[in-house]
């Protein structure tokens, strides 16, 4: 198992955990569920599902595509990247291959400003077929067919929620309704066509919370949520064994290494496991303690600025400026803050509308814990990794 950091891993390089693995795959195949992965970032999400990707594939007559659709523009690059990865995957290839051509043919002509595009209901201009007019008629005859064959098709959407942003950005009054459509358009074709095709949905902006910030919570109740988390200490301890054991010759962990690390950075995120043996492997004289200090330092806050940048990515301004406000001051106590001291201080200007921040402050603590970033202790709130509360401590200003 390679000390690989910040990317997906596949094969050997992925730490198992098959009971995880064991109970999605049930999910998905006995309960015949479509799943939405609930998990905070740097949990290992992607890498999960493509194992179960993997997993899914050993069946017979099943076909698994996994498709990360951050940065796509639009619906139309939804399109295209969906069916490109369903013609690789050796799927009915007459309809792919004209879905295919379809889409791109729409491509260029809306390159040219020829035709009106209005999301899902884009005209296609002239096609083989009268159904196949719109962007969401080609897609469905697409599910249809997939449907009605003997082929079980797993279909893993990571990222959703970027797009769902780069949408709702795209226009004041007309982004949140395409929106809208697109996601009401998916739950027809996951209530539609369910008897050969399941869906994950995952991503480092959980849906659930993009959909309880814009009320829009039924466009996604049809989903069997399925939550993961952080290591337990018994499976971090494993994965550090491991490690140890692929450099076997240029690093020594033992048990008390091991147990350090684990209790330094708090939470045993993959990722974080990954930044300290990273330190003491390049390093050979770093104790544990010293290896922690050492990533904390300004060279190393790209691993962990995008959970600041999430932030202003995934919220209002106000909204930003107060989940800013609460974890600059859940970062001073290990033990945290509570709700009070969150007012006090949210509070302080003489137009604060007490009702209203209160009312923000536990949605905002909601949506925090959710991602990761803080964990309810009683009735506080202090940061789930101490070593994201080490970064934030030093680098946001009270």
């Amino acid at each position: 198992m390679r000390n690989i950091i910040g990317t997906p891993v596949e094969g050997e390089d992925f730490f198992d955990r098959p009971q995880i693995v064991a109970n999605l795959l049930s999910e998905l195949r006995d309960n015949q569920a479509n799943i939405l992965l609930i998990a905070p970032r740097r949990v290992g999400k992607t890498s999960l599902i493509k194992r179960v990707c993997e997993e899914w594939r050993k069946e017979q007559q099943s076909k698994a595509i996994y498709l990360n659709i951050e940065g796509g523009s639009d619906e139309l690059a939804f399109a295209d990247n969906l069916i490109d990865k369903l013609m690789r995957s050796n799927l009915y290839p007459e309809i792919m291959t004209l879905a295919n051509s379809i889409i791109k043919n729409a491509q260029k002509l809306i390159g040219l400003k020829s035709i009106k595009y209005e999301g899902l209901e884009v005209d296609l201009g002239e096609a083989s077929k009268d159904d196949l007019r719109t962007l969401g008629k080609v897609l469905e005859s697409v599910f249809r067919k997939i449907d009605e064959g003997n082929d079980h098709v797993l279909i893993a959407l990571d990222e959703v929620p970027e797009l769902l942003l780069t949408l709702m950005r795209s226009d004041e009054i007309a982004g949140p309704k395409r929106v809208v459509a697109f996601l009401h358009w998916l739950r027809a074709m996951r209530q539609t066509y369910r008897h050969k095709i399941r869906w994950v949905f995952l991503g480092s902006i959980g849906l659930d919370n993009f959909a309880s910030n814009h009320n829009i919570h039924y466009l996604i109740n049809d989903f069997q949520i399925f939550s993961l988390d952080a290591f337990t200490p018994e499976e971090a301890d494993e994965f550090l064994q491991k490690l140890g054991e692929s450099y076997k010759g240029e690093i020594t962990i033992d048990s008390a290494d091991r147990t350090e690390i684990i209790r330094r950075v708090g939470w045993p995120l993959a990722y974080h496991l990954h930044l300290i043996f990273k330190e003491l492997l390049y390093s050979k004289t770093l104790s544990v303690n010293e290896a922690f200090d050492s990533l904390l330092k300004p060279q190393y806050q790209l691993y962990f600025k995008p959970w600041s940048e999430r932030i202003v990515a995934q919220f209002s301004k106000p909204d930003a400026e107060a989940c800013n406000t609460i974890l600059s001051h859940a970062c001073q106590d290990p033990d945290g803050c509570d709700r009070r001291q969150f007012l006090a201080v949210l509070t302080t200007k003489p137009t604060a509308d007490v009702k209203i921040i209160e009312e923000q402050i536990l949605r905002l603590l909601n949506d925090l814990e959710r991602d990761g970033y803080l964990i309810q202790k009683d009735s506080r709130y202090a940061f789930r990794s101490f070593l994201l509360r080490e970064y934030w401590k030093r680098n946001h200003i009270l």
